[in-house]
Protein backbone atom coordinates (compact mmCIF):
# COMPACT_ATOMS: atom_id res chain seq x y z
CA UNK A 1 0.00 0.00 0.00
CA UNK A 2 1.62 3.25 -1.00
CA UNK A 3 2.27 5.69 2.26
CA UNK A 4 0.36 8.14 0.59
CA UNK A 5 -3.16 6.34 0.71
CA UNK A 6 -2.76 5.51 4.55
CA UNK A 7 -2.06 9.25 4.91
CA UNK A 8 -5.25 9.90 3.29
CA UNK A 9 -7.24 7.88 5.25
CA UNK A 10 -5.93 8.40 8.37
CA UNK A 11 -6.19 12.38 7.50
CA UNK A 12 -9.55 12.25 6.51
CA UNK A 13 -10.75 10.31 9.62
CA UNK A 14 -9.21 13.08 12.03
CA UNK A 15 -10.11 15.97 9.80
CA UNK A 16 -13.46 14.50 10.59
CA UNK A 17 -12.98 14.40 14.24
CA UNK A 18 -11.80 17.63 14.05
CA UNK A 19 -14.73 19.22 12.16
CA UNK A 20 -17.04 17.69 14.57
CA UNK A 21 -14.71 18.93 17.69
CA UNK A 22 -17.63 21.67 18.58
CA UNK A 23 -20.19 18.71 19.07
CA UNK A 24 -18.26 16.57 20.90
CA UNK A 25 -17.59 19.86 23.07
CA UNK A 26 -21.49 20.00 23.61
CA UNK A 27 -22.13 16.89 24.94
CA UNK A 28 -25.31 14.56 25.36
CA UNK A 29 -27.30 14.47 22.13
CA UNK A 30 -24.66 16.60 19.82
CA UNK A 31 -21.90 14.27 21.27
CA UNK A 32 -23.97 11.13 20.04
CA UNK A 33 -24.75 12.38 16.68
CA UNK A 34 -20.99 13.21 16.40
CA UNK A 35 -19.28 10.34 17.55
CA UNK A 36 -22.34 7.88 14.71
CA UNK A 37 -20.94 10.80 12.11
CA UNK A 38 -17.35 10.14 13.17
CA UNK A 39 -18.17 6.11 13.03
CA UNK A 40 -19.56 6.25 9.76
CA UNK A 41 -16.63 7.78 8.56
CA UNK A 42 -14.33 5.01 9.87
CA UNK A 43 -16.83 2.56 8.84
CA UNK A 44 -15.43 4.09 4.95
CA UNK A 45 -11.86 3.62 5.49
CA UNK A 46 -11.89 0.29 7.15
CA UNK A 47 -13.11 -1.12 3.52
CA UNK A 48 -10.84 1.34 1.70
CA UNK A 49 -8.33 0.21 3.65
CA UNK A 50 -8.85 -3.25 2.85
CA UNK A 51 -8.74 -2.90 -1.04
CA UNK A 52 -5.44 -1.28 -0.73
CA UNK A 53 -3.80 -3.83 1.42
CA UNK A 54 -4.69 -7.76 1.27
CA UNK A 55 -3.45 -8.95 4.52
CA UNK A 56 -5.82 -6.40 6.10
CA UNK A 57 -8.73 -7.37 3.57
CA UNK A 58 -8.08 -11.14 4.54
CA UNK A 59 -8.25 -10.03 8.64
CA UNK A 60 -11.35 -8.10 8.25
CA UNK A 61 -13.54 -10.73 5.63
CA UNK A 62 -15.82 -10.64 3.45
CA UNK A 63 -18.88 -9.92 5.44
CA UNK A 64 -17.24 -7.22 7.59
CA UNK A 65 -16.31 -4.80 5.18
CA UNK A 66 -20.16 -5.67 3.16
CA UNK A 67 -21.46 -4.33 6.62
CA UNK A 68 -19.26 -1.47 7.11
CA UNK A 69 -18.99 -0.10 3.79
CA UNK A 70 -23.05 -0.34 3.96
CA UNK A 71 -22.97 1.35 7.44
CA UNK A 72 -20.47 3.78 5.84
CA UNK A 73 -23.06 5.17 2.98
CA UNK A 74 -25.59 5.20 5.38
CA UNK A 75 -23.73 7.53 7.30
CA UNK A 76 -22.60 9.56 4.64
CA UNK A 77 -26.30 9.94 3.21
CA UNK A 78 -27.64 10.28 6.44
CA UNK A 79 -25.29 13.30 7.89
CA UNK A 80 -25.46 14.67 4.24
CA UNK A 81 -28.80 15.20 4.77
CA UNK A 82 -28.71 16.44 7.84
CA UNK A 83 -26.22 19.17 7.02
CA UNK A 84 -28.78 20.40 4.55
CA UNK A 85 -31.48 20.45 6.47
CA UNK A 86 -29.26 22.31 9.13
CA UNK A 87 -27.99 25.05 6.65
CA UNK A 88 -31.38 25.99 5.03
CA UNK A 89 -32.58 26.17 8.61
CA UNK A 90 -29.43 28.57 9.39
CA UNK A 91 -30.82 32.29 9.80
CA UNK A 92 -27.46 33.62 9.58
CA UNK A 93 -28.11 32.82 5.39
CA UNK A 94 -31.67 34.14 5.33
CA UNK A 95 -31.00 37.00 3.98
CA UNK A 96 -29.63 35.14 0.85
CA UNK A 97 -31.55 35.04 -2.26
CA UNK A 98 -33.36 31.53 -2.07
CA UNK A 99 -30.84 30.87 -5.53
CA UNK A 100 -27.60 31.98 -3.49
CA UNK A 101 -29.00 30.06 -0.77
CA UNK A 102 -28.92 26.83 -2.05
CA UNK A 103 -25.72 27.57 -4.05
CA UNK A 104 -24.34 28.04 -0.23
CA UNK A 105 -25.72 24.83 1.27
CA UNK A 106 -24.90 22.53 -1.76
CA UNK A 107 -20.99 23.35 -1.08
CA UNK A 108 -20.74 22.18 2.29
CA UNK A 109 -22.03 18.52 1.67
CA UNK A 110 -21.00 18.44 -1.63
CA UNK A 111 -17.30 18.94 -0.59
CA UNK A 112 -17.98 16.59 2.28
CA UNK A 113 -18.95 13.83 -0.55
CA UNK A 114 -16.31 14.70 -2.94
CA UNK A 115 -13.73 14.42 -0.12
CA UNK A 116 -15.13 10.73 0.55
CA UNK A 117 -15.39 9.99 -3.22
CA UNK A 118 -11.78 8.04 -3.02
CA UNK A 119 -13.14 5.67 0.29
CA UNK A 120 -15.98 5.10 -1.58
CA UNK A 121 -14.39 4.10 -4.88
CA UNK A 122 -12.09 1.63 -2.77
CA UNK A 123 -13.95 0.07 -0.67
CA UNK A 124 -16.97 -0.72 -3.50
CA UNK A 125 -13.35 -2.18 -5.38
CA UNK A 126 -12.68 -4.38 -1.84
CA UNK A 127 -16.42 -5.31 -2.44
CA UNK A 128 -15.61 -6.53 -5.62
CA UNK A 129 -12.24 -8.74 -5.38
Amino acid sequence: MPGWTALYLAGDVALSAWMLRRDFRRRGRSAVIATAELLGSVCLALPALAYLDTDFAALLGDAARWCLFALGLLALGCFGWRDIRASLADPRTAWLPPRRRWLITALGPGLMLAAALPEVWWGGLALAR
